[in-house]
């Protein structure tokens, strides 16, 4: 049995994403709580790309309604990405971050946690988070931008929420993981966003909770309030998500402090304190989810990932976030296939990877 969840690793890692060995095989166990051996089997024959299930019966060789009844469950397990109306269906697989694991909240107990912790804490870390092109960036909050440049919709969560006709809702995996494991944050957990370019893609979906576009917006308004980081997928167009995340729990954030700060890629914005207004009052530094101020006789903000938090505190307002000079201005990839081909040449990947497209 251990031969397939091998197997799966080592296909979960030729997706330029990631899901590297440990030693001490953490990540076979974690397979083992997500997977069947046949769950397993039928995953490792599925692309990233979608394809009806049709498809890929003719492609592979497996029987079709072997097919069509496993991968409703499998999507509901969210070991993939399923799109269905009436009789009609799409499937593509998730890498294990950003995907498989975000989508664990039903199978996320205190074992799970102890498990997904170990492992974030091994070879993954070192090779998710230090390798470019990061994987999520940073999004301004974007009623606090006060020049007059132009925000690209990438840059705008209103845009992102705009852009999509159905959205969802699930409780933070990270902020989850964390309390099982006795280190529960004060922010609060149901504030994961999910968005779709087509109606009622959320209807049926067992992980997460089906919304408004209006709660939405008061989703991302109450994790503004409690101080946390709007993030997305660091490429232009193509996102579904949209995270609200905090630097005790947040994997990007925690790894930013810690480790690399190719963890998390930063939005076009920076924050610039005025030194003659501010009054040391410390509100932002207590607001930052980067570590990046530093209170001296006035904030000095370092290494700002442009999240606008510090904004959006002060009381005298003292602080603003200006677009960063063109050189400054990190390259975001068009979309997804771009950032795996980007990501897959960082990792010396062979061209292997290409067939899941």
């Amino acid at each position: 049995m251990n031969d397939a969840y091998i197997e799966l690793r080592e296909f979960l890692n030729s997706i330029p994403n990631g899901f590297p060995e440990s030693e001490s095989g953490i990540e076979i166990k974690i397979l083992k709580r997500i997977f069947s051996p046949e769950e397993a089997e039928l995953f490792m024959k599925l692309k990233l790309s979608f394809e009806t299930v049709e498809q890929i019966s003719t492609r592979t060789g497996v029987d079709v309604e072997y097919i069509r009844k496993m991968l409703p469950v499998m999507k509901n397990k969210g070991q993939l990405v399923g799109i269905s109306k009436g009789d009609f269906s799409l499937y593509r697989i998730y890498p294990y971050v950003f995907g498989i694991y975000e989508f664990q909240g039903s199978m996320m107990d205190k074992d799970f946690a102890a498990m997904a912790e170990e492992y974030m804490d091994s070879t993954m870390a070192e090779q998710f988070f230090t390798i470019e092109p990061p994987m999520m960036k940073s999004i301004p909050i974007g009623i606090e931008v006060k020049d007059d440049t132009t925000i690209e919709p990438y840059e705008s969560v209103a845009a992102l929420i705009e852009g999509a006709k159905s959205w969802s809702v699930r409780d933070c995996i990270c902020k989850k993981e964390k309390a099982l494991l006795g280190n529960k944050c004060d922010k609060p957990m149901e504030v994961c966003l999910s968005f779709a370019p087509v109606p009622g893609f959320f209807d049926n979906d067992d992980t997460c909770r089906a919304i408004t576009k209006d709660e939405a917006y008061d989703i991302l308004k109450m994790s503004e309030e409690a101080g946390l980081v709007h993030m997305t997928s660091n490429y232009k167009s193509g996102h579904f998500y949209i995270c609200n995340c905090c630097k005790c729990c947040c994997g990007p954030l925690t790894k930013y402090i810690s480790i690399s700060k190719n963890a998390v890629a930063k939005s076009a914005y920076v924050a610039v304190v005025e030194s003659d207004l501010c009054i040391s009052c410390g509100a932002c530094l207590e607001r930052c989810q980067a570590n990046a101020i530093e209170m001296k006789d006035y904030a000095e903000i370092t290494d700002c990932i442009g999240c606008g938090l510090c904004v959006s505190t002060c009381p005298v307002e003292a602080i603003k976030l200006v677009r960063r000079e063109k050189d400054d201005i990190p390259e975001v990839p068009a979309n997804e296939r771009e950032w795996l081909k980007l990501r897959a040449e960082e990792r010396g990947l062979n061209d292997d990877y290409k067939k899941l497209l």
